[in-house]
């Protein structure tokens, strides 16, 4: 019970820095940075693909709410990520996970894997919301520059995120 509650805690403190990121960190029209997919990465694996889907809309509303972004990108942009969250982690972290739901671990998986699957979550999630905030009125040349350098900012950021959330809980 104690590891869901700190997980919860650190899920909304995750939120909040992503809003703040949002808000305050603007560097160009070309940099879109958001840790929103490694957050629906470390859900436990024993959140199915809807309650994560769900989990995903809530947080992705709750973000462009609280944010001067477009209402429901986010949530349209992140539903896709949990929907491949589980296929992801059995491409690069394995069966095995899944099927003992054991948290992700750095140490186990090791950091290359983990890097793997927030750069396909990352992507996922850049493609949905760049086409969506294109809309058809920016050249291919705009948001195909836009993705690559958010891809690299964000999946950076991600990594980070990851590093510092993803420790094991007897070193906490």
């Amino acid at each position: 019970m104690k590891a869901i509650r700190n997980f919860g805690l650190l899920y909304i403190l995750l939120v909040i820095i992503q809003i703040l990121i949002t808000n305050y960190c603007r560097f160009s029209t070309l940099t879109t940075v958001s840790i929103l997919p490694v957050m629906i990465l470390c859900l436990p694996l024993s959140v199915g693909t809807i309650p994560a889907m769900l989990i995903a809309f809530a947080t992705g509303l709750s973000t462009d709410w609280l944010s001067e972004g477009i209402l429901g990108l986010n949530a349209l942009a992140l539903v896709p990520v949990a929907a491949v969250r589980k296929p992801v982690i059995l491409l690069f972290l394995g069966k095995d996970l899944i099927e003992r739901q054991e948290p992700i671990s750095i140490q186990k998986n090791g950091l290359a894997k983990i890097f793997g699957a927030i750069v396909v979550l990352q992507a996922v999630f850049l493609a949905v919301y760049i086409m969506a905030d294109g809309a058809g009125v920016r050249p291919f040349w705009f948001n195909a520059a836009r993705f690559a350098v958010s891809l690299a900012a964000g999946a950076v950021l991600s990594l980070i995120v990851a590093v510092t959330s993803l420790v094991p809980s007897g070193k906490k």
